[in-house]
């Protein structure tokens, strides 16, 4: 039984065009989002914050695909992997770019508890239930790493426990969620006290038939606890019986908690199989106790058993693979087309040339305005205006043309020109070329 948990996003953006007067439109971006945990909506006009938003978005669908994955295969269980560490990279962009959030679920805080989440998750799929999937190993060497791997899951539950148990997480997260990650810190740190306790109960075996330990078993044995003792690599039976004794206890203590954890939480209730798989490690674990219970043994004191090392090299969001089309960049060129600006609706306006030309001069660069109209020439009687912006010629944008490119243009009209212009509605004049 593996339970995973997703990111769930509410993103909604919004260009919002507001009509004043029913002559003058002021182009106002702003990013409505809510909150994916809370669902407080916040709002705020900044590009960086949609990026943000946007980059969230696609953490939490790595997330969410990562969950959906056949993790009896393992092919299921590499694409699940996948997407998670493509989630954590994602997480850790934002982290380097992005700091000041409206809204809490994309703040430091909870980036940094969201990629551990993810890094907690990924390591179970990749030491755990690949293990799992090839098939547990009963000989010693394995049920070392089998203790040393389940401690390494239960560390990474452990370091999201820390941080949900903070002040500032409370009433905010899930309950499922919460409970979830705390059943999983119990439930494989207890695993790994049992695995532990195999092995000295082979290890006492052993000796009890006369045996000796290998010495790929001592140097096992030896990265297995982050202290040794003369203990650890003696022959006595009664000292190993004594540390298996101690990591059962552990052990016994250890899915109690995530027995409780799972009791305690009514929204784990559907989860059948969850409950089965925690009663039935429990009942594992005692009755392995008790199989113990009038065995001789040494009072002995394990140290903590070290976690394995395993590198997670999550990649960076990768945004050549896909190109996107600037939105903004058909309003114009932002110093003069931007929300701090405001402008008449574009028209449309045919000119026929009299006997001094179609009436107008034109000044300044991206776009260039009229500088000059005639009283009693064409453009006048058209209706255009002395700093007017001009934005195309007979259908060629020229938003983004130089003064010389723009006077080219025109002049190679003849009689006719069809012109597109709009008027600033504040005194935003381009600067003469």
């Amino acid at each position: 039984v593996c339970v995973h948990v997703c990111m769930c996003v509410h993103v909604c953006a919004y260009v919002c065009i507001c009509v004043y007067m029913c002559t003058c439109v002021h182009v106002c971006y702003v990013l409505f989002r809510f909150d994916a945990i809370s669902g407080t909506l916040a709002a705020q006009q900044s590009a960086i914050y949609e990026k943000a938003a946007v980059l969230f978005n696609v953490s939490s669908l790595h997330t969410q695909i990562a969950a959906q994955q056949d993790r009896s295969t393992r092919e299921g269980l590499d694409l699940a992997t996948c997407n998670l560490q493509k989630a954590i990279g994602c997480l850790d962009y934002m982290k380097d770019t992005f700091s000041h959030s409206p809204t809490k679920d994309m703040s430091v805080e909870m980036l940094n508890m969201f990629g551990d989440l993810m890094k907690a998750q990924s390591h179970e799929l990749s030491i755990w239930e690949a293990e799992k999937l090839a098939g547990l190993q009963t000989d010693v060497v394995s049920l070392i790493g089998y203790a040393e791997k389940t401690k390494r899951i239960s560390e990474s539950y452990k370091a999201v426990c820390e941080q949900v148990d903070e002040p500032s997480m409370k009433g905010y997260l899930p309950a499922c969620w919460v409970a979830i990650i705390k059943i999983k810190d119990a439930h494989f740190r207890g695993l790994s006290h049992y695995y532990a306790a195999l092995v000295h109960i082979l290890l006492s075996e052993l000796f009890r038939h006369g045996g000796h330990i290998s010495e790929s078993v001592r140097t096992e044995m030896h990265f297995m606890y982050t202290d040794t003792n003369k203990e650890l690599f003696s022959e006595n039976v009664k000292d190993h019986n004594g540390f298996a004794l101690s990591h059962l206890d552990s052990a016994c203590i250890q899915s109690e908690y995530a027995v409780k954890y799972d009791r305690l939480c009514k929204d784990l209730e559907p989860l059948k199989p969850l409950h089965q798989l925690l009663t039935e490690t429990n009942e594992q674990n005692l009755t392995k106790r008790q199989e113990m219970a009038n065995i001789e043994s040494n009072a002995v004191c394990p140290s903590s058993i070290q976690p394995a090392a395993v590198d997670l090299n999550p990649p960076p969001p990768d945004f050549s693979t896909v190109r996107t089309r600037d939105g903004f960049k058909a309003l114009g060129p932002l110093p003069s087309f931007s929300a701090e600006n405001s402008w008449t609706v574009p028209r449309t306006v045919v000119l026929r040339k009299g006997k001094s030309g179609f009436g107008f001069s034109l000044q300044g660069s991206y776009p260039v305005s009229f500088v000059d109209v005639e009283d009693t020439g064409p453009a006048k009687a058209s209706g255009l205006h002395k700093n007017d912006w001009l934005l195309s010629v007979n259908g060629q944008d020229t938003r983004y043309m130089s003064h010389a490119e723009v006077v080219t243009l025109v002049k190679s009209c003849k009689d006719e020109i069809k012109v597109e212009v709009t008027s600033p509605t504040i005194s935003v004049v381009p600067k003469t070329a």
